[in-house]
């Protein structure tokens, strides 16, 4: 299947970055799109920045904090007494969090926009559209029959190669995934998951599963769930470690 972005998409430098403003709002960041023009192309990307902890709506992030790599003494306490330092600490490392999920993925060969660079209050990744038009979301697209089935079954997929590369996304739908060039494209990876060490990986890889299914359902695919867990690599072998440790 050939690549969605040639090896060479992002300008080279030196080069000079406009924002062209925001193209999504939403309760824990806002994406704008930055147009960055170096001497031979002008690639466009999409800069994801997120809000101070205390303007976010998604506030449920301590519980996936305590995975994201162990801080100092003072850094934990401070996170669960929610002081200020705390709250500081937690926001960047929510930030570094989703930033390395990216990464990690797009090596382990997962659909998702190749990653660009770290900024202070976010991240910089491609923009996925034609233009400077973005690409919809799944859920507001109506596939056939036909094409459903082959996107369910890429889906699948790609789900099993991010538990190979022992993630889990956490909330993933059809609203986490970007239809472009008749391809899925998988956003939004900040409640991501370690499918090792958190012990709701499994149940919420199950999760995962049957949202996205539930898109499928409605496209007419006959969707059989234990067989998509079967294919994704699910099993109580794989998580048996948390059935042990719980």
């Amino acid at each position: 299947m050939p690549a969605l972005f040639p090896g060479e998409w992002l300008a080279d430098a030196p080069y000079e970055d406009q924002d062209l403003g925001v193209i999504k709002a939403g309760k824990e960041s806002e994406v704008h799109l930055v147009a960055r023009t170096g001497p031979t192309r002008t690639c466009l990307m999409a800069e994801k920045r997120f809000k101070p902890r205390l303007q976010r709506g998604f506030r449920n992030d301590y519980l996936y904090a305590g995975i994201w790599g162990e801080g100092t003494r003072h850094e934990d306490r401070a996170m669960k007494k929610r002081t200020r330092f705390g709250q500081e600490h937690l926001h960047a490392r929510w930030i570094g969090h989703e930033w390395d999920t990216l990464v990690r993925l797009h090596e382990a060969g997962v659909t998702v926009p190749p990653p660009v660079e770290r900024t202070p209050e976010g991240y910089r990744m491609a923009f996925i559209g034609d233009g400077d038009r973005a690409a919809p979301r799944l859920a507001d697209v109506d596939l056939d029959v036909l094409t459903a089935r082959r996107i369910w079954r890429e889906l699948q997929l790609e789900i099993r190669r991010m538990l190979e590369a022992e993630l889990v996304h956490g909330d993933l739908s059809a609203f986490n995934v970007l239809w472009w060039r008749g391809r899925p494209v998988i956003i939004d990876l900040s409640q991501a998951v370690d499918a090792v060490v958190h012990p709701a990986a499994r149940e919420l890889l199950r999760r995962d599963v049957e949202r996205t299914a539930a898109y499928f359902r409605r496209q007419g695919v006959a969707v059989e769930l234990e067989a998509a867990l079967a294919l994704v690599g699910d099993s109580a072998a794989r998580f048996a470690h948390q059935v042990l440790s719980s």
